[in-house]
């Protein structure tokens, strides 16, 4: 028996979402929201009839030249540029933002890569929320009483609480059947880790879940369409 079963609402999602066609970024999606291996996913489409498209090539490996140029560009312009700047402009864009960061790294020279800025994330809750969140929690009310007593979801709480490092007992565990990250909206000032265990869910399928979206939390946003 295959590690990775396919049920009847599986199959018909996939069906669904590739009748016009399978790309990379539907691959990826399904990976993220079935939580099974590319290998499962790219066989069970193809199992159903679908043409599948060839994992992308492995990524550039930089040559003794490139390495040797990109030492010199680092020392050229220390500390005046980010990342995603040397990627745009050195070699024509052949490399990425990481793999500048992963090179600077081995070369010893991440000083001359200017730190990008943070990304500023808005605060879902305010100080006079999380004050009333922390007493309720202390007077041992339930998650659903202070998600009721908040007007936010019951997931959006439960991911509060954790990046508060508190607790509450929850009392209903049917809660948010319809949506799996009813609430995620609520909770884009966390990382994408502490999303993915506020849910129960992967990194990945969060990933996939923002991009789907189209939302950015604290450590993540998902590339424009295209890019």
């Amino acid at each position: 028996m295959s590690k990775f079963e396919y049920t009847d609402e599986m199959v018909t999602r996939m069906h669904d979402v590739a009748s016009a066609g399978v790309s990379e970024e539907l691959i990826e999606s399904l990976m993220g929201e079935f939580d099974f291996p590319r290998r499962s996913v790219t066989a069970k489409l193809r199992k159903l009839g679908y043409d599948v498209p060839k994992k992308p090539g492995a990524a550039p490996v930089f040559s003794a030249d490139e390495t040797d140029s990109l030492a010199s560009f680092l020392e050229s312009n220390s500390g005046n540029m980010t990342a995603e700047e040397i990627a745009a402009q050195f070699a024509d864009g052949k490399f990425t933002a990481r793999q500048i960061n992963g090179k600077a790294l081995s070369l010893e020279m991440t000083s001359h890569v200017k730190p990008a800025e943070k990304k500023v994330t808005p605060r879902t809750y305010s100080e006079e929320e999380e004050s009333t969140i922390t007493s309720m929690v202390n007077d041992g009310k339930f998650l659903e009483e202070i998600a009721d007593a908040m007007g936010r979801s019951v997931n959006s709480i439960r991911g509060k609480l954790l990046s508060m490092g508190l607790k509450a007992p929850q009392r209903d565990k049917k809660d948010a059947k319809a949506d799996p990250y009813s609430g995620i909206e609520d909770m884009l000032d966390q990382t994408v880790e502490e999303i993915a265990e506020a849910f129960d869910k992967t990194v990945r399928g969060v990933k996939t879940v923002l991009t789907r979206r189209g939302l950015a939390c604290a450590d993540y946003t998902p590339k424009a369409s295209g890019e």
